[in-house]
C-alpha cells in the first residue's frame, strides 16, 4: 500500500486515537480495532495509482451499463 493513511476528520482521529490506546492496554480486541480504524481512516491514493487498476490481461472496460439486464 503507498497511499499515506489519514483520519477523514478530527472527531474520528481523537476516536482512533483513543480506540488505539484501548487496543494497546486490551481493552479492545484486535477485529473490533479493525472495525474502528475502517470506520475512521481512508487512504489517499496517487492519481497515477488509480489509471492502473485494470487487470494486465483485459482489454476491455466495462461500463454501469455493461451490468445493466
Amino acid at each position: 500500500m503507498t497511499g499515506k493513511v489519514k483520519a477523514k476528520s478530527c472527531i474520528l482521529e481523537a476516536v482512533h486515537e483513543t480506540s488505539s490506546d484501548l487496543h494497546r492496554l486490551g481493552f479492545i480486541n484486535k477485529r473490533k480495532m479493525h472495525e474502528l480504524e475502517a470506520l475512521c481512516l481512508t487512504i489517499d491514493v496517487p492519481e497515477k495509482k488509480t489509471q492502473a487498476v485494470r487487470p494486465k490481461n483485459c482489454s476491455t472496460y466495462l461500463t454501469g451499463k455493461d451490468w445493466k439486464h
